[in-house]
């Protein structure tokens, strides 16, 4: 390299032949004059992050790169423990990295990177909290100090290291490592949610690895979620609750601290009866693990939420909803036979709710006892049923799905996400129609097979989207009601 010279939030490393890279100021920094560059834009780069390899004409190299997976620590013949480091679109000759377990100690489980781990304070003496605190305690130190640390006008990179800290804690196989760290500096060491980043390190190449001395920096792959998360899809421990989405390929785990309502295991016995989510915002780095799936090992990869960067909104009528499932919960034990026996009579005929309340009554249920809860499932959404209710002349039981009737249609609703409200002209002899429905299916009628569509006068259906206004709108145009054309109107699927 001849010459750098800053420019537009970077570094421009101009070379002989008159080439010339941009770099991040962090990285231009580490750049000599004289050093030999060879670099490669790996798929998905950026200007800022390419591949790099920085050959010094003296001491170890420089290389920055992309890596995928981490794999545990392995000991090499020497019994040096060492962790290899998948290099994704590698365009230098490399395959994989070496990383030595002192490396990786050194930058992610100490307090000053790339200091000595010996005679330094812990993490825990960083939170002011016991070496055997709970997830619970630990949220509640990391605040504390975070206060601490606003007041006393600390650096963002002293905040970095607190958060730092925490979220090795909170993860029970990262704690167990930096525990075993403290007793034993030598001991094996993971590399923090597995990899997944771009890695800037000190070292030296051979063949087609490259064996890294010092990890200069790493910033990993991390995005921001929003998104409603069911209380129901959640697992309850003692000191924590943990849900995981394997569509999504999340995993988020909050503690008492974070979720304040007193959830024990024991809630994983009526969690089903919650029909109530809470809103989560937070920031999630990948992470993952092969698996074997028959003869051949699969990277499975997903992303966690860091510890330090949740945050929950909880609902108002959360009290409300946890009290009426714990009472839901302890009447349907009660009353089981009962309600069995009705679960069978509405698999084979719909039933009318008043006479389900009647029938409930004779049996000495108390009457606050919702029987529309009889055929209802954990992750059905209480808002289309309610919109609907509110319009119903009468409603029907029928397997997992309510038949309603209104002044101007007969509605068909499972109250879930992905499926659909399904619309039939108004019937002047309603048993007849619930007769006729009951003998078929939704698929057949989409396809009008012998004619059944047009039998139970079947108009169209409207299906459940992300936006309530949108389904909202679309109902109350079949139904003749006003609509607020504020609100976004979507599509009928015939």
């Amino acid at each position: 390299m001849a010459s750098k010279r800053p420019e537009c939030g970077g570094v421009e490393c101009l070379f002989t032949s008159g080439r010339s890279l941009r770099v991040s100021n962090f990285l231009g920094e580490h750049i000599r004059l004289g050093d030999e560059i060879q670099f490669s834009m790996p798929e998905g780069g950026t200007p800022t992050s390419p591949e790099l390899l920085i050959k010094r004409r003296a001491g170890p190299f420089l290389y920055q790169t992309l890596i995928g997976y981490a794999a545990k620590p392995k000991s090499d013949r020497c019994q040096h423990t060492f962790v290899s480091a998948e290099i994704c679109n590698g365009r230098l000759g490399f395959n994989s990295l070496h990383l030595t377990c002192t490396s990786i100690r050194d930058y992610f489980y100490s307090l000053n990177r790339n200091h000595s781990a010996n005679n330094q304070r812990t993490f825990y003496d960083l939170l002011k909290t016991r070496p055997n605190a709970s997830l619970g305690e630990l949220r509640l130190a990391h605040k504390l100090r975070e206060l601490e640390l606003l007041a006393a006008g600390a650096s963002a990179s002293q905040r970095a290291v607190l958060a730092r800290a925490f979220n090795v804690l909170s993860v029970p196989e990262l704690r167990a490592c930096y525990d075993a760290l403290l007793n034993d500096p030598k001991s094996p060491t993971l590399f923090p949610f597995a990899g997944f980043g771009i890695i800037l390190v000190l070292g030296s190449p051979l063949n087609d690895r490259f064996f890294v001395r010092q990890v200069i920096s790493f910033i990993p792959e991390r995005r921001k979620r929003r998104f409603k998360l069911p209380l129901w899809k959640m697992t309850y421990y003692s000191d924590r609750a943990v849900y995981r989405d394997g569509r999504a390929r999340i995993e988020v785990t909050l503690d008492p601290i974070l979720l304040p309502i007193g959830f024990d295991p024991n809630w994983n016995r009526w969690k089903h009866l919650l029909g109530i989510a809470i809103e989560v915002e937070a920031q999630f780095t990948r992470t993952g693990k092969y698996i074997r799936k028959g003869n051949q090992w699969k990277l499975v990869t997903w992303e966690m939420a860091l510890a330090s960067r949740i945050k929950i909104t909880l609902p108002e009528n959360l009290e409300e909803a946890l009290s009426e499932a714990k009472r839901a919960y302890q009447r349907f034990g009660q009353y089981s036979s009962w309600i069995e026996e009705m679960c069978r009579q509405i698999e084979r005929e719909p039933m009318e709710k008043s006479t389900l309340e009647r029938l409930c009554a004779a049996e000495g249920i108390p009457a606050d006892f919702d029987v529309s809860r009889i055929n209802w499932k954990p992750d059905y959404d209480p808002y289309y049923y309610k919109q609907l209710l509110k319009r119903a002349k009468r409603l029907y039981l029928f397997r997992t799905e309510y038949v309603i009737e209104t002044a101007n249609a007969i509605i068909v609703e499972t109250p879930q996400t992905g499926h659909a409200t399904y619309f039939f002209s108004p019937s002047k002899d309603l048993k007849q129609f619930l007769c006729a429905y009951a003998r078929t299916t939704k698929e057949a009628i989409r396809r009008n097979q012998e004619n059944c569509a047009e039998h139970l006068g079947y108009l169209g259906r409207v299906v459940h989207r992300r936006n309530r206004n949108q389904w909202l709108a679309e109902v109350k145009k079949w139904l003749g009601e006003p609509v607020n054309y504020g609100e976004d109107s979507g599509r009928i699927h015939q």
